[in-house]
């Protein structure tokens, strides 16, 4: 039996779950607000979120690496700095609190994440502040409902935020969020800071100066990495609209493919699937992406 279908096995997660109760009694119980609530927060408040996954919370941590990121002090220190955020127009977002609507592969993922992890991140985390769920954007794969129903009430509530806004994209390379789908066709505009593919955090500066420069009085959608993360409270600090929802392109044409496993798209590049697609662009849409390119930032 492979580990895949281990985990799925309902005893061996049962058995699991027994062994590592201790640790899950001793983890805080943190304040997180589920995906509905935390878009209708954005879209009331028109607050700025940044969101942390297991990757940016591996990069909190001394000598740890992401195979799109490259760790160091400068970055973990940014980290911790945004997990205290304080400011009014921003939110931190956290992947804990709804983790009995996930499948039980994901479930089992993060329970071990925690057990592995949780006891050295815990104090980074201040337990007196209410949170956004990171899964706001990673609201199909994971999750034992993947039923029509459920995601299109989600993507219906998320294309508020930016129906009739101007928006402006800042992703990376690889990243070409609504291309070939119709998730942001209800937008005003849409524009794009094209980032690279690998270590954006090596530009950050210039990638944040772009956006000031180009996101006034718009909607600024980050898919980034941790670099989004930080980009986000950066901005909100300034009075600017800025949601790092880095996936949420991804899970949609998952969605579409009617996906049950991550798996390759064809013209994005999909770091947690197995295998890749070609990244030629479908000749169909390619003339519309390049046409809302404004700038193109490399690595120095």
């Amino acid at each position: 039996m492979n580990i895949k279908k281990k985990i799925s096995s309902k005893f061996y997660f049962l058995q699991w779950f027994w062994k590592t109760r201790n640790f899950r009694e001793g983890f805080p119980k943190y304040k997180v607000l589920n995906i509905e609530s935390t878009t209708e927060k954005i879209i009331s408040e028109k607050i700025s979120i940044s969101r942390f996954g297991d990757g940016e919370f591996r990069l909190t941590l001394p000598d740890y690496t992401l195979v799109f990121q490259d760790g160091g002090e400068k970055i973990r220190k940014k980290l911790h700095q945004v997990l205290k955020s304080d400011v009014k127009n921003h939110i931190v977002c956290l992947p804990f609190g709804h983790f009995r609507d996930f499948d039980l592969v994901t479930k089992y993922w993060w329970y071990k994440f925690l057990n592995i992890y949780g006891n050295r991140i815990k104090d980074f985390i201040p337990t007196d502040q209410i949170y956004g769920t990171t899964f706001i954007s990673r609201y199909y794969i994971g999750f034992s409902d993947k039923s029509e129903k459920r995601i299109s009430k989600i993507i219906s509530h998320l294309k508020k935020i930016w129906e009739q806004q101007e928006i402006l994209i800042i992703e990376g390379k690889y990243s070409r969020l609504g291309v070939g789908n119709n998730l942001f066709d209800n937008a005003s505009s849409l524009q794009r800071i094209v980032c690279p593919p690998k270590n954006a955090f090596e530009s950050y500066n210039e990638i944040l100066e772009t956006a000031k420069k180009y996101g006034k009085d718009k909607l600024i959608l980050l898919a980034l990495g941790p670099t989004a993360t930080i980009m986000s409270y950066d901005l909100a600090k300034e009075g600017f609209w800025a949601l790092d929802v880095g996936h949420i392109d991804i899970e949609y044409m998952w969605f579409l493919m009617k996906a049950q496993d991550k798996m390759p798209v064809k013209g994005r590049h999909v770091n947690e699937a197995s295998e890749q697609e070609s990244l030629e662009i479908p000749e169909e849409f390619r003339e519309k992406y390049l046409k809302s390119i404004i700038v193109e930032i490399s690595n120095p």
